[in-house]
């Protein structure tokens, strides 16, 4: 049976979480409802049992409610892990029938073309800023708060997930972790207000737009120049 694939304790750990995340007193969704009050009370007399077959019937009948109840989380009235993230994940989409566009390339270094190391230097610029750009922008769309809470459904719960939440959630942490550098630039941003730090990053964009602009006046002076010469 399908529990077999889990630790008990795993999945009663599990149960305990989907009680939470249901808000018993809200939610209008009358057989999860009642699943939980259920699974709730399951729970509350395997640990004061004092029968170990007691105990092991109640666990069997409770995992296999809590399962249940978790391959039928698409109906439930619960925030499933990475489905705030879905903006994140539409832009990710797009990337997926297509190559990575910062594809890496070879940048000569001794050429002897004046243009061709121009075009060089400019491509580089771009690549980089581009790269900048992109990681800033889809980092923007990511609430703090939103990221530390499905960390903690795969800490947690990672067994449960499929490969593609954990996927996500492990990207997104990735590029969180390789945009903030330094611990103090980290705390100041915590002091900031959300305005701050959104004109911040429009800042930011502004400057590497503004560079890339510059590398493309510095190219097109470089080839006129050299034509006109």
């Amino acid at each position: 049976m399908e529990q077999l694939k889990y630790s008990e304790e795993k999945v009663l750990k599990l149960g305990k979480t989907l009680i939470s995340e249901l808000e018993l007193d809200s939610t209008v969704n009358t057989l999860a409802r009642w699943l939980a009050h259920y699974i709730a009370e399951l729970i509350q007399k395997i640990e004061i049992s004092n029968s170990k077959e007691e105990k092991k019937q109640l666990k069997k009948e409770c995992c296999e409610l809590i399962l249940e109840l978790w391959n039928k989380r698409e109906r439930l009235p619960i925030k499933n892990p990475t489905e705030r993230l879905k903006p994140i994940i539409s832009v990710l989409e797009l990337l997926k029938e297509r190559e990575h566009p910062f594809i890496p390339f070879y940048i000569p270094n001794n050429s002897r073309n004046k243009n061709t190391k121009t075009w060089s230097e400019f491509l580089k610029i771009v690549k980089e800023n581009s790269e900048k750009i992109f990681n800033k922008s889809l980092l923007s769309l990511i609430d703090d708060k939103i990221l530390e809470k499905d960390n903690k459904w795969v800490e947690n719960h990672g067994e449960f997930l499929s490969d593609e939440e954990k996927t996500i959630i492990e990207y997104l942490n990735e590029k969180k972790s390789i945009e903030i550098e330094y611990v103090d630039f980290l705390e100041k941003e915590k002091k900031k207000t959300d305005s701050e730090k959104i004109s911040n990053l429009l800042n930011q964009l502004e400057a590497l737009l503004d560079e890339q602009k510059k590398a493309l006046l510095s190219l097109r002076n470089t080839i006129v120049d050299g034509k006109n010469n």
